[in-house]
């Protein structure tokens, strides 16, 4: 009996080994992994050690069935060799589905992040128009870039600042104003490089809003006037 004992063990080494063994030649043509062989080797010497159970669950009498018939350790040993090979294969291709599908949750994640961010950066202009800021903190003016302003540029900061809409587009304020189009488009760029006005890009198209800064030179231009 021991001997017995002996042989299917041994069987089950050898079996691991040489399985093992192909999976790491296999694995050179596409991978490189320095610990590859010993990964290989244990995964097959598991594979095979795992038989027994296999045709204990299979309610196989083979393990019995050797020590009558010799010939059944070949069966055996097939068995036990088709086990180590497979081993990888069920590992790695486990392996790759668990990459695969944290790469689809991590491309998932930042969609939503950066939805999330486009989200803050269309809401900001609506929180600061609809929220009091702090007079003594609110961006500093320069009073040259005030003057430099013409009638045009001047006009399109009270429509903006006078609209009910917090978020204006091009054509709306042509509509509105009676303005020309190129007209209010240069106005616009003026007003953007010096940061009195911003502009989204919403799923409608692109949308214009006056910022905090383009509030105060409206208010300053008004109390002057008033």
């Amino acid at each position: 009996m021991l001997d017995h004992l002996l042989i299917l063990t041994a069987v089950m080494l050898v079996s691991g080994i040489l399985g093992g063994l192909v999976n790491y030649y296999q694995m050179l043509f596409t991978e490189e992994d320095p610990a590859g062989l010993a990964r290989c080797l244990i995964l097959g010497l598991c594979g095979a050690l795992l038989v027994p159970i296999f045709l204990k669950f299979t309610q196989s009498d083979l393990l019995i069935e050797i020590q009558g018939d010799p010939s059944r350790l070949l069966l055996f040993t097939g068995y036990c060799l088709l086990a180590a090979i497979a081993s990888r294969m069920f590992v790695f291709n486990a392996a790759r589905r668990q990459l695969h599908d944290a790469s689809i949750a991590r491309a998932r994640v930042e969609h939503l992040e950066q939805e999330l961010r486009t989200m803050q950066l269309e809401m900001m202009p609506l929180l600061e128009y609809e929220i009091e800021g702090d007079p003594e903190r609110g961006p500093a003016l320069d009073f040259n870039q005030i003057r430099k302003l013409d009638d045009n540029a001047l006009q399109v900061l009270s429509q903006l600042n006078g609209g009910e809409c917090v978020f204006r587009s091009l054509s709306g304020m042509v509509k509105d104003s009676g303005m020309e189009t190129n007209t209010i488009a240069r106005a616009l760029s003026s007003l953007l490089v010096l940061e009195m006005v911003g502009k989204i890009h919403s799923h409608l198209g692109i949308r214009w809003y006056i910022t905090g800064k383009g509030r105060q030179v409206v208010h300053r231009r008004s109390t002057q006037t008033a």
